[in-house]
């Protein structure tokens, strides 16, 4: 094999999004997961202890593979704590979809 058609199957290969299969749940089983989530923040930094999850909420996917659903917010959510929030919520959101 030429060593420019390796190079572009490999280059096609990185660019590719993985194919993953997202875990289907109701909103009650994604909020527990969420919560649970918390929870194990809120046991490293306890500024989040009090934090809560929202129940989650159907929303439009954009695309084939785009999150189904969000949440409205984190009661209890301390001051200076959104960023870690939100990666903890897109990390939910890439393993979930919501159903029923």
């Amino acid at each position: 094999m030429a060593m420019s058609t390796m190079f572009v199957q490999n280059a096609a290969a990185f660019a590719a999004p993985p194919a993953t299969t997202k875990k289907r749940a109701t909103a009650d089983k994604i909020q527990v997961d969420l919560q649970e989530r918390i929870d194990r923040l809120a046991a490293r930094d306890e500024k989040f202890r009090g934090c809560t999850a929202s129940r989650p909420r159907p929303s439009y996917a954009r695309m084939d593979g785009a999150p189904n659903w969000t949440v409205d917010g984190f009661p209890g959510l301390p001051s200076g704590g959104f960023g870690r929030m939100v990666e903890l919520l897109d990390q939910a959101r890439k393993e979930y979809e919501l159903v029923g």
